[in-house]
């Protein structure tokens, strides 16, 4: 047994985090079991793949994750310089695997359809 998004992640919900976890999870866990001929092993090697990434995930978002903008702003009484929201912003899809560099260099998650 094994759990994916919301269930998996304690994470505040904001950012959609909860619902972009589960379909990274699910992608990640399918090519698992699609990979291992033991269920088990599958198991195991989808733990392995996601645990680390998201236990930084999950510490940012502690943080605020890309709502820090928003309480940066209120902090301060106005709007945060560009460069710094950027700055915050760019750190976390960098832990979420989210920058267009890390989605466009890494290997696909996609499972070949099973034939009937």
């Amino acid at each position: 047994m094994t759990l994916v998004g919301d269930a998996a992640h304690p994470m505040y919900p904001m950012g959609m985090n909860g619902g972009s976890q589960s379909m990274f999870d699910a992608r990640v866990l399918a090519w698992s079991l699609a990979h291992q001929d033991d269920p088990v092993r599958a198991l195991a090697r989808y733990e392995e793949l996601r645990r680390e990434p998201l236990n930084q995930l999950v510490l940012a978002n502690r943080e605020l994750g890309p709502e820090k903008i928003i309480a940066l702003t209120e902090e301060a009484g106005g709007p945060v310089s560009e460069e710094h929201a950027t700055a915050v912003s760019q750190g976390y899809k960098q832990l979420a695997g989210c920058t267009t560099a890390v989605l466009n260099s890494r290997d696909s998650w996609s499972v070949s359809p099973v034939s009937p």
